[in-house]
């Protein structure tokens, strides 16, 4: 027993340690090094993503964004409203990430949008990225990192601090979903 409760002692540090290392901020938690944030105004995006930031509007959280389409009718997507939205997604050197449709019901300003029916997150930049688009509206977001993942990797794709450009377009808000007519 008195072996055992030795083992325990030297463990015990050992796992205290490797606890704090896994914890520490200054670590990536995917492959390759980790770099600082990108920032959107100094950031040299790939050529196919045809961005040139002048013609973007720039949010007070930092989020840039562009009208693609602007949509049909008098509906904008609110807080609190359940949107449906088919997204492309991009990193700014231009790798190109899956393509989906995400829906959810929009943050309010108290409560972090939701997925449906997942509960599931959505990253603060994607959720204010579509406040006051209209039905079959198109808009190009570009979200800082600090509204996308932050310094987190996701998977082996997505290195921390990275810059996402989304290509958004609105199909549903609430209960009027787009048809695709003019």
């Amino acid at each position: 027993m008195q072996m055992f409760d030795l083992k325990i002692e030297l463990l015990a540090p050992l796992f205290l340690a490797a606890t704090l290392v896994a914890c520490s901020d200054d670590l990536s938690m995917g492959p390759g090094e980790r770099s600082e944030p990108e920032v959107i105004e100094t950031t040299n995006f790939h050529a196919s993503l045809e961005i040139t930031l002048s013609e973007y509007t720039k949010t007070e959280t930092g989020l840039y964004y562009k009208s693609i389409e602007d949509g049909k009718g008098t509906i904008l997507a609110a807080a609190g409203d359940t949107v449906s939205v088919y997204y492309g997604a991009w990193l700014s050197n231009g790798t190109a990430l899956d393509p989906g449709e995400i829906i959810f019901v929009r943050g309010d300003g108290t409560t972090a949008a939701k997925t449906l029916p997942g509960e599931g997150a959505v990253i603060p930049g994607f959720d204010q990225g579509v406040e006051g688009m209209k039905l079959g509206g198109i808009r190009q977001i570009i979200v800082p990192p600090d509204l996308a993942y932050g310094n987190n990797w996701v998977g082996s794709v997505i290195p921390p601090g990275s810059i996402m450009v989304f290509r958004a377009h609105m199909n549903r808000i609430n209960d009027r979903i787009n048809s695709g007519d003019s």
